[in-house]
């Protein structure tokens, strides 16, 4: 089994439009992305200096992630992500963890 694959979105935003992006992508999350194949996690990180969200998704393959980007559901997410903030998407891989 291959090891899960994690999608790093750190999303740049106008202060004043902080909290409508987090509560848009709460919305997303609840409505399209936890329903699909794959998907085990995701964690929102709200910038203090309210200028950045960052979204991490886990996913259990890379092809999860690809078969997710093209749900017309999801696209019509990112696009309204679009329009009021600059997303900065990637994929990564856990390269080292440390827990107490």
């Amino acid at each position: 089994m291959s090891q899960p694959v994690t999608f790093v979105n750190v999303i740049e935003v106008e202060p004043s439009n902080q909290q409508e992006l987090i509560d848009l992508l709460i919305e997303g999350t609840e409505k399209v992305i936890s329903t699909r194949q794959g998907f085990i996690s995701v964690t929102l990180l709200a910038s203090l200096d309210r200028t950045r969200v960052i979204n991490i998704a886990v996913w259990e393959s890379a092809e999860d992630v690809k078969a997710t980007q093209s749900d017309p559901a999801a696209v019509e997410y990112a696009r309204r992500t679009a329009a009021i903030a600059r997303p900065g998407p990637g994929r990564y891989a856990v390269a080292a963890e440390f827990t107490a």
